[in-house]
């Protein structure tokens, strides 16, 4: 300590009274500050608060809107089906790589759609057994609760994600028209689904013939179906037109239903539900003919000695060409001409574009 700064604390020096009032005056100060730093952090918080308010506030119309966040895209008003095409070529690549890599993840997909069929199928003629022994007004009923029933089959393939062959014609040709594939890998993709769904269809029937469900009215009625499915040849070319007309109504009804469920513009699964089931029911009850359902009933009733495998198989035959002029041309080239954009009004020069639609 300086001898100036000695001599100033000689002069003044520090009495207890001086010392209490500076303690006051430093206590004093102290809870000023404290009060400052909460008036301060009041503040702060509502700041927070405030932005946080006006966060959801700005945020709210778009959650009290949340459906809005799973609407359809906005469609060009020209080519609308654009979206349903792109949609189909994603669906053809998965399935490139299951028929390259994954052959056995395919054949299990294509073996649950022939479960699938198989086993609604079944119903359909259950159902309409029952109520045609019912009385006689009961079998119009029957046949229309079966065709409903048998519309959950589409249903479950579509949402398992089954390969099913008729919708698969669709696909395929729409990769075929934007040369995403080849012809011959095409038919690959075909016989390799149609193969799981006969192996599916196989496993029903094996199991149908350890039970008691196909016997009495159902066995009758699902006979009768065969006899009426092959006899169409025998009646020659008109019975084989009328076959083959069948097969191109009945994948027709199949594919305009994949269509909407794949357009963009159907978001509910409730609607894409009904649309499948209307779509199904459509062919049931109209009696067109589903070149898998059909291949399912041979294999269930062949099993119970009933019909003979040869005409069957060429039933089959013209039926599946049925199928895809229904569901590949009509519905798949069709649609995949109608909204090419980039070949409209110009020729052919421009088709070399149409290999970028759909990579995403």
């Amino acid at each position: 300590m300086s001898s100036d700064q000695t001599q100033e604390t000689a002069n003044h020096p520090t009495t207890p009274e001086a010392a209490t009032a500076a303690a006051a005056a430093a206590a004093t100060a102290a809870a000023a500050a404290a009060t400052a730093a909460a008036t301060a952090a009041d503040a702060a918080n509502s700041a927070a608060t405030t932005a946080a308010t006006a966060s959801a506030a700005t945020a709210a119309p778009q959650t009290a809107a949340s459906p809005l966040l799973t609407a359809a895209p906005k469609l060009d008003p020209l080519f609308p089906g654009n979206i349903f095409v792109s949609t189909v070529l994603d669906a053809l690549n998965s399935k490139k790589t299951m028929t390259g890599n994954l052959v056995s993840k395919y054949m299990q997909r294509a073996i649950m759609a022939g479960l699938f069929v198989g086993i609604f199928f079944t119903a359909f003629f259950v159902i309409s057994a029952t109520f045609a022994a019912a009385g006689p007004g009961m079998a119009l009923a029957g046949k229309v609760l079966g065709a409903c029933t048998f519309g959950w089959a589409l249903v479950l393939i579509y949402y398992t994600n089954s390969e099913l062959l008729t919708s698969n014609m669709m696909i395929v040709s729409i990769g075929v028209y934007h040369h995403r594939i080849g012809a011959l890998r095409s038919l690959y993709i075909l016989g390799l689904c149609l193969i799981g769904n006969l192996i599916g269809g196989l496993i029903v029937a094996i199991l149908m013939r350890g039970a008691t469900i196909i016997s009495g009215d159902v066995f009758t009625i699902m006979s009768t179906a065969v006899a009426t499915k092959t006899g169409y040849l025998a009646q020659g070319m008109p019975g084989i037109i009328d076959l083959f007309v069948r097969g191109i109504f009945c994948n027709f009804c199949i594919n305009i239903a994949m269509l909407m469920c794949y357009n963009g513009k159907l978001v509910n699964d409730f609607t894409k539900c009904i649309i499948m089931m209307v779509a199904v029911f459509v062919f049931a009850y109209l009696g067109f003919e589903h070149s898998v359902a059909d291949s399912v009933l041979f294999l269930i009733m062949g099993l119970f000695g009933v019909g003979d495998p040869l005409t069957e198989v060429a039933a089959i035959i013209v039926v599946i060409l049925g199928n895809f002029v229904g569901g590949g041309l009509l519905i798949g080239i069709n649609f995949a001409v109608m909204n090419d954009q980039h070949h409209h009004g110009h020729g052919h020069g421009h088709n070399g574009d149409r290999h970028n639609i759909g990579r995403r």
